[in-house]
C-alpha cells in the first residue's frame, strides 16, 4: 500500500512523488475493475480473482521496477536527484503545518473507530469472499447462499469495491474490518491532500502559496460538517467506503488531470473511478464528459485564434483529443449501462 503505487506508478516521467504515487494507485485501481467485473460476473471464486490480480500486479511492478532502474542509469536522473533533495530542505512552514493538521487527521482513524450502517453491507461482502470464496453470491445480512446478484449487491457487481478491501486482506493477512478502519483510511487521506497538493502546484508557483493552499484545504476540512453528506464529512469519518473515496480522491485527481491537461490521467480516472461505487460511475461521466469536451474545445479556440486550425497536424491533435475524450468517458459509460442492464 506504500511501495507498490510508487513502484507502479515509477513509469510515470515526473519529479513529483505525489503525482506518482497518485498515478501508481490509480494504475492498480483500474487493473482490479478491468480484472475483477468479469471475474465476478462469470461467478469466478476469489481466490482465482486474486491469483490473477496477483500476477498482474508483479508485472506492473516489473515494468515499474525497469523504468526506475533505467531513469537511474542516465545522467538526467542524476541531475533530477540533485534538484529534488536541495528542495527538501528548503521547506515552506505552511506546508510544515498543514502536515501536522493531517497527521492529526489520520491519527483519529489510527486510534479512533467511527462506524456506519454502510459497513454491514461492505465488510460483510468482503468478509465473505474470505471465508467462503465467493463473489456478492450471499446476503451480506444474514449470509445465507441465494447464489445470485441482488438488491444493493448489483451497484456491486460493477462497482467491487468491497472485493479490493478483500485483495487487501489476502495480502497482508490483516482482517479486511482493521484494513477498512484502520490500516487504509489514512493512506486514503494522504492520497486526498497529495491530489489538493498536485492542484495548488498547477495554481500557484511559489512553495509559500502552495504550502497556504494546502493548509487552508486541511483546515477547511475539520469545520466542513454542516450535514452527513459533505466532502469533509466524507474524507474525515468513512473515507474507508467507496462514495467516500469518490469525493476525497476523485474528484479532486479529476480537478487536477484538467488543470494539467493530462488526457492520460483523465482516462486512467475514468476507469478507477468506476471501481468505488456507482457515485463513481455517474461522477466519473459526468466530469471526464464536461472537463474533457472543455478541454477538446479550448484546443480548438487555440487553433482557431492562431489560424493553424487549416493545417492538416492541427486536425490531427483535435481528431487525436476527440478519441481521447471518448476514451474518457467509455469505461464509466459502458459500466453504468452493464449495471443499468443487471438492474432491469
Amino acid at each position: 500500500m506504500f511501495a507498490l503505487p510508487l513502484i507502479v506508478g515509477a513509469v510515470f516521467d515526473s519529479k513529483s512523488v505525489t503525482f506518482v504515487y497518485l498515478c501508481g494507485q490509480l494504475v492498480l485501481w483500474a487493473l482490479f475493475q478491468i480484472i475483477a467485473v468479469p471475474c465476478i460476473n462469470c461467478r469466478t471464486d476469489f481466490s482465482t480473482l486474486v491469483w490473477i490480480y496477483t500476477g498482474i500486479v508483479i508485472a506492473a511492478a516489473g515494468v515499474g521496477i525497469y523504468t526506475i532502474l533505467k531513469k537511474a542509469k542516465s545522467k538526467k536522473n542524476a541531475d533530477d536527484k540533485t534538484e529534488m533533495g536541495t528542495r527538501g530542505f528548503r521547506v515552506s512552514p505552511f506546508l510544515i503545518i498543514a502536515l501536522l493538521i493531517i497527521a492529526y487527521q489520520c491519527c483519529i482513524y489510527i486510534f479512533g473507530l467511527h462506524s456506519d450502517l454502510d459497513d454491514s453491507r461492505w465488510i460483510a461482502e468482503a468478509n465473505d469472499a474470505l471465508v467462503k470464496n465467493k463473489m456478492l453470491l450471499h446476503n451480506p445480512a444474514t449470509g445465507v447462499y441465494i447464489g445470485r446478484f441482488m438488491g444493493e449487491m448489483v451497484k456491486d457487481v460493477f462497482s467491487p469495491w468491497s472485493m479490493y478491501l478483500a485483495v487487501l486482506s489476502r495480502w497482508t493477512g490483516i482482517r479486511a474490518v482493521v484494513i477498512a478502519h484502520t490500516v487504509y483510511p489514512p493512506i486514503l487521506l494522504g492520497m486526498s491532500y497529495a491530489a489538493y497538493y498536485e492542484i495548488g502546484s498547477q495554481l500557484f508557483k511559489g512553495k509559500h502559496e502552495r504550502g497556504i493552499f494546502l493548509l487552508m484545504v486541511s483546515v477547511i476540512n475539520l469545520f466542513m460538517a454542516g450535514n452527513t453528506y459533505t466532502q469533509s464529512v466524507f474524507s474525515l469519518t468513512r473515507i474507508w467506503q467507496g462514495k467516500a473515496v469518490v469525493a476525497a480522491v476523485i474528484i479532486p485527481v479529476i480537478l487536477m488531470a484538467v488543470l494539467r491537461t493530462d488526457w492520460k490521467l483523465l482516462i486512467l480516472t475514468g476507469v478507477s473511478c468506476c471501481l468505488l461505487s456507482g457515485m463513481g460511475i455517474a461522477i466519473g461521466l459526468l466530469m471526464n464528459g464536461v472537463y474533457g469536451l472543455y478541454l477538446l474545445v479550448c484546443t480548438v479556440v487555440r487553433k482557431v485564434r492562431s489560424r493553424k486550425l487549416t493545417n492538416r497536424c492541427s486536425w490531427k491533435t483535435c481528431l487525436i483529443g476527440g478519441c481521447l475524450w471518448l476514451l474518457s468517458i467509455m469505461p464509466p459509460l459502458v459500466y453504468g449501462m452493464g449495471y443499468l442492464r443487471l438492474k432491469g
